[in-house]
């Protein structure tokens, strides 16, 4: 009865979350047409023996979504990199390639995204790519059954559509809440680019920028740690919204926490040119801070005023990125400032 459950597609799809939909699909694909799967990532390869595997486990920084092992001994292996919501830093891209060193293997990036620069040995494959050789490869073999020929069909159907859909062009501006896109593929391109806007700061300026993601917008960190004294800065852009951000103690110490924050203020080391009053202000009672438990709190101002345009469209990444980088540089210029103030507080 497993065995018979663990070759269901419908089995496989509903192991796995929305983000994994489309590499379960794969995965069990490969595994009940393991010569045509390859054919979609290798098209000039011909092997016996092929295994595919999904969420396979190298190490904590290696967990590949696609693992295709080929040939008796496993001589050769396909690792594919499926990036529908997101966006894959070159940090991990390259971990991948380490986790490999020395081995016979193929690097495929697929993603619903535009085409990005790779690292050596990578190899990008859009959706809409995949659709075409889907067809090639299996609108005419004989499948195991009819289910299956349905199934096949409708995936291939679905990621014509997202594809089709999806823009591709890339713009470099912060323009992601403006663009005219379904309301089906929003989440997933504003993911795309918050994503795309987070590498080029990393890349551009060599700061360390994360993304993350809440009620369907994009929240860009740029952080800047004082390890030494336990209390962390960062710039977040999330929607129209810049914002300058402390992070310190524990929700017992709110007061200790509106006090820094006000003579960061008063100094003129951070919490600059932000609006000055937050009616809806939790947690500070003096509704000059915004915050989150239990040790966040910030202010800001909106990008538009920052930097003196219209519209968010208007905004381009280099002008975030030339702003961000100056906002944190002087804070560590300030450093000693910073832990005085700190200091004297406590």
């Amino acid at each position: 009865m497993m065995k018979t459950i663990e070759n269901s597609p419908i089995y496989n799809m509903s192991m796995c979350s929305l983000e994994n939909f489309h590499t379960c699909f794969i995965n069990w694909l490969g595994n009940a047409y393991p010569v045509e799967t390859l054919k979609l990532f290798a098209p000039d390869k011909s092997a016996e023996n092929i295994n595919f595997n999904k969420q396979v486990k190298h190490s904590n920084e290696c967990i590949f979504d696609l693992c295709v092992t080929i040939g008796n001994n496993n001589e050769e292996i396909l690792v594919v990199e499926n990036k529908l919501k997101s966006f894959p830093t070159e940090k991990q891209l390259i971990n991948y390639n380490n986790a490999f060193k020395g081995k016979n293997a193929i690097f495929i990036l697929l993603s619903l995204a535009p085409e990005v620069n790779l690292p050596k040995n990578w190899k990008y494959l859009s959706y809409s790519e995949l659709a075409k050789r889907m067809h090639k490869l299996f609108d005419n073999i004989e499948f195991l059954d009819e289910y299956h020929k349905y199934l096949v069909a409708d995936y291939i159907s679905v990621i014509e559509t997202l594809s089709s859909s999806f823009p591709q062009n890339n713009s470099m501006k912060y323009d992601f809440y403006n663009e005219e896109i379904s309301n089906d593929l929003k989440d997933v391109y504003i993911k795309y680019r918050t994503s795309e806007l987070c590498n080029y700061i990393n890349k551009t300026v060599n700061l360390s920028a994360t993304v993350d993601f809440r009620d369907k917008q994009g929240i860009l960190n740029i952080w800047c740690n004082f390890k030494d004294y336990d209390i962390t800065f960062l710039v977040q852009i999330q929607h129209n919204e810049y914002r300058y951000c402390l992070i310190y103690g524990d929700e017992t110490e709110n007061e200790l926490r509106e006090s820094i924050a006000g003579a960061l203020v008063k100094s003129g080391i951070w919490f600059n040119n932000c609006i000055e009053d937050y009616p809806k202000a939790r947690n500070y009672q003096s509704k000059k801070f915004c915050g989150y438990k239990p040790n966040f709190i910030y202010r800001y101002q909106t990008l538009e005023k920052i930097f003196n345009k219209n519209k968010l469209s208007d905004i381009s990444y280099q002008e975030i990125a030339k702003k961000v980088n100056k906002d944190i540089s002087a804070l560590q210029e300030c450093k000693h400032k910073v832990v005085k103030i700190l200091v004297d507080s406590l």
